[in-house]
C-alpha cells in the first residue's frame, strides 16, 4: 500500500504547477484594455436591464399595496355612507327639525350624536335645517362647536339639498380647518318632506394613518390625488394641499388655503417632482409610480417609490453580475488551458493505471485472508459461546453445590418426621386405632409431597437452558428464585420484603434469567451473614419501556477496590468457594437481552442491585 501511494505522489510532482493568480494576471498584462472595455459594457448592460426588473417589481408590489389600501378605503366610505342613513333615519332627529326652538331636543341629540361620534371614531356629527343652520353637534359646547353656524354654502349641504339623497363630498374645515371627508343625508318626515341635513366628518388624517398600518415598513410615499389634481391625503406631509400642475392655485374645496405647485413631469412609469414645497423648493427628485382609481369616488391613489434606492440596488447587482461573469469567463479559459496540460498526462496516468491494477491484485489476495480470518473467528465465536452455556451450567450446579447443606437439612427434616409417623402408624395398627393412623397417613402424605416439591424445583432449576425467549412475568421468576434459596433463607432467618407496584413482563428464556436472579439474590444474602438482623427487600417497577428489579440488602456494602473489578471473569471476594464468573455471566445474559445490571452501595447502607430489561407490552401472559 505505501507503494502505491509513493508511486502517485511521483506522478502527481511531476505535473506543471501554473496555477490560476498567474494565469490571470499574464492575461492581463498582454490585454488589459480590451478586458476593462468589456467589463464596463457588461456592467452598463447588466445595470439596465437589472434596473427594469426593479421597476416592474416596485410597480407590482406598490399595485398590491394600492388595492389593499383602496379596499380600506371603500370599507370607511360604505361605513360611514351606512352610518349616515341609518342615523338620518332617527326620529329624535325628526321631532329637533320639527320643533328646532326646543333647547332641551337640542342638547339630547347633540349627545347622542357625541355618543355615536365616539363609538364611530368619525370627527365630528351635526344635523343643519333646511337653511344650513347647525341645530345639533356632536362638539357641541367644546373648543371647536359648530353650534349656530350656516354651512349652507358648503357642497355638500346644497347637493344634498337638492338631489335629497345622500351624498359624499371632501375638503378642508370651514372652522376646525381639517381636511375630511363629509358624508351626508336628508332628514325627512313621515310624507318624505326635507326637514334638515346630516352630516358625519371623517378626518383624512385617519386614512394616513391607517395606510401606515397596512404599508408597514413599506418604502412607498402615497397620494391621493382628486380630479382636480389636488393632493388631499398623503403619508408625507409637505405634498399635503399640493396640487400636480405648475403654478400655485386656490381651490372652492379648500378655503383659505393656496395649493403650492409640484411641478410634475411624467416619464413612463417615472415622475419627476421638479419642486417640492415648504421644505426644499429647488430639489428635484425622481420616482417610479403606480396608479390605481378609486371605484367609488373620483380619486387616484398614486404610490410613489424613490428611484436612487433602485438605482443603488441595480448598481450593486449589476457589479456582481459582471464580476461573475468575468470570474466565469477566466475560469472558462483558464480551463481550456488546463485541458492541453491534462493530455500531457495521459501517458502518466497510463503508468498509475498499471501500479493500480497491481496493487488491485494485491488486495484481492488480501481479501481471501481476511475472509478466511473472518471464517475462523465465526467458529471461535460459536466455540465461546457453547463454552459461555457450559460456564453457565457450571454455575448453576456450583449455586447447587453451595446450597447443598441448606437442601439437606430442608429434605432431612421431613424424612425424620415420617418416621416417627410411620413409627406411631405401627402402634396404631396393632392397637386398631384406625382413626388415628389415617390421620397419621395423611400428615406422611403431605411430608412426601413437601420432598417432592423441593425436589423438582431444584432438578428444573439444574436443566440445561434451551435459550428460548418467552414472556414471562419478572414476579414469577423472583419467585421462584426465592424458592430456590428459600433452605438458606430460613438458616440465615433473612427477613424478605418484596414490593410489587406494576405487574412488568419481560421475553426472555426463564432458566436463564432465573440463574441470573439467583445469583444475585445469593449474592445479598450472604452480603447480610454478619447483619444482627439480615433484611433484604426486593422492588419490582416499570417504566414506559423498561420493567426495572432492584435488591438492597442492609450488609456492610462493597469497598471501592472492590467496586472495579465487580464483573471480571474469575475475579471473587469469596475465599474457598465460588468461580468469581457469577456477576461476569449475569452481566451478558441480561445485556443479550438488551438490558442492563446495575451495582452500587446504597447511601442508607447495603448493596442495591437495579437490573433492568425492555418490558413486553402484550394483554395476555
Amino acid at each position: 500500500m505505501l507503494n502505491f501511494f509513493g508511486s502517485v505522489a511521483q506522478v502527481t510532482v511531476a505535473l506543471p504547477t501554473t496555477t490560476v493568480t498567474e494565469w490571470v494576471m499574464r492575461l492581463l498584462y498582454r490585454h488589459p484594455l480590451v478586458i476593462l472595455c468589456s467589463l464596463a459594457l457588461i456592467t452598463f448592460g447588466s445595470y439596465q436591464w437589472v434596473f427594469k426588473k426593479h421597476i416592474a417589481h416596485s410597480q407590482q408590489l406598490s399595485a398590491q399595496h394600492a388595492i389593499e389600501f383602496n379596499q380600506y378605503i371603500n370599507l370607511q366610505l360604505t361605513r360611514f355612507s351606512t352610518l349616515t342613513d341609518t342615523l338620518a333615519q332617527r326620529p329624535e332627529l325628526q321631532r329637533l327639525l320639527q320643533q328646532p326652538a326646543s333647547l332641551n331636543k337640542q342638547q339630547a341629540v347633540s349627545q347622542l350624536l357625541a355618543d355615536f361620534n365616539l363609538a364611530s371614531g368619525s370627527a365630528s356629527i351635526y344635523v343643519m335645517d333646511p337653511q344650513g343652520i347647525v341645530l345639533a353637534s356632536s362638539n357641541a359646547n367644546q373648543a371647536i362647536d359648530f353650534m349656530g353656524y350656516n354651512f349652507g354654502f358648503r357642497p355638500y349641504f346644497t347637493e344634498t339639498i337638492s338631489a335629497n339623497k345622500s351624498y359624499v363630498d371632501y375638503g378642508l374645515g370651514w372652522i376646525s380647518r381639517e381636511r375630511g371627508i363629509y358624508f351626508a343625508a336628508t332628514v325627512t318626515d313621515q310624507q318624505q318632506q326635507i326637514l334638515g341635513v346630516l352630516t358625519i366628518k371623517l378626518n383624512i388624517d385617519q386614512l394616513e394613518l391607517a395606510y401606515q398600518s397596512i404599508a408597514n415598513q413599506s418604502p412607498f410615499y402615497f397620494m391621493l390625488v382628486d380630479e382636480e389634481q389636488t393632493v388631499i391625503a398623503s403619508n408625507y406631509e409637505p405634498w399635503r394641499l399640493t396640487w400636480l400642475g405648475e403654478q400655485a392655485v386656490s381651490r372652492s374645496r379648500h378655503p383659505g388655503v393656496i395649493l403650492h405647485s409640484l411641478n410634475l413631469q411624467q416619464d413612463g412609469a417615472l415622475w419627476q417632482l421638479l419642486t417640492e414645497p415648504v421644505t426644499q423648493p429647488t430639489n428635484s427628485k425622481q420616482f417610479v409610480v403606480a396608479i390605481k382609481e378609486n371605484p367609488v369616488l373620483p380619486w387616484q391613489l398614486v404610490l410613489l417609490q424613490p428611484v436612487k434606492s433602485l438605482k443603488v440596488q441595480a448598481l450593486q447587482q449589476a457589479i456582481s453580475i459582471s464580476l461573475v461573469f468575468t470570474v466565469a469567463v477566466l475560469f472558462f479559459v483558464f480551463w481550456r488551458s488546463r485541458l492541453l496540460q491534462q493530455r500531457q498526462r495521459a501517458l502518466m496516468f497510463t503508468k498509475l493505471e498499471q501500479a493500480v491494477a497491481e496493487r488491485t491484485e494485491s488486495l484481492q489476495q488480501s481479501n481471501q485472508q481476511l475472509m478466511h480470518e473472518i471464517q475462523q473467528r465465526n467458529e471461535a465465536e460459536q466455540g465461546l459461546q457453547q463454552a459461555q452455556e457450559q460456564l453457565l451450567q457450571a454455575a448453576k450446579l456450583a449455586t447447587i453445590g453451595q446450597l447443598s447443606a441448606s437442601i439437606n437439612h430442608e429434605i432431612n427434616q421431613p424424612l425424620t418426621a415420617m418416621h416417627s409417623y410411620l413409627q406411631n402408624a405401627q402402634l396404631l395398627l396393632q392397637k386398631a386405632r384406625y382413626s388415628e393412623l389415617a390421620d397419621n397417613l395423611e400428615k406422611i402424605r403431605q411430608m412426601l409431597l413437601r420432598l417432592n416439591h423441593i425436589v423438582k424445583q431444584f432438578k428444573g432449576f439444574s436443566r440445561k437452558a434451551g435459550n428460548n425467549p418467552e414472556p414471562v412475568k419478572l414476579s414469577t421468576l423472583v419467585q421462584n428464585a426465592l424458592g430456590i434459596l428459600q433452605p438458606i433463607i430460613k438458616q440465615q432467618q433473612v427477613q424478605i420484603t418484596l414490593l410489587e407496584t406494576s405487574a412488568s413482563s419481560v421475553k426472555v428464556d426463564p432458566l436463564q434469567l432465573e440463574q441470573v436472579l439467583v445469583n444475585l439474590l445469593g449474592n445479598a444474602i450472604q452480603a447480610t451473614e454478619q447483619s444482627q438482623e439480615p433484611r433484604l427487600k426486593i422492588e419490582i417497577s416499570q417504566t414506559q419501556t423498561a420493567a426495572l428489579l432492584q435488591i438492597h440488602d442492609n450488609g456492610p456494602g462493597i469497598q471501592p477496590h472492590v467496586m472495579e473489578h465487580l464483573f471480571e471473569p474469575f475475579f471473587t471476594t469469596k475465599q474457598g468457594s465460588g468461580l468469581g464468573l457469577g456477576l461476569s455471566i449475569s452481566r451478558q445474559i441480561v445485556q443479550s437481552y438488551h438490558g442492563n445490571l446495575h451495582i452500587e452501595n446504597h447511601p442508607a447502607g447495603g448493596v442495591i442491585v437495579t437490573l433492568t430489561l425492555p418490558r413486553y407490552h402484550s394483554e395476555y401472559i
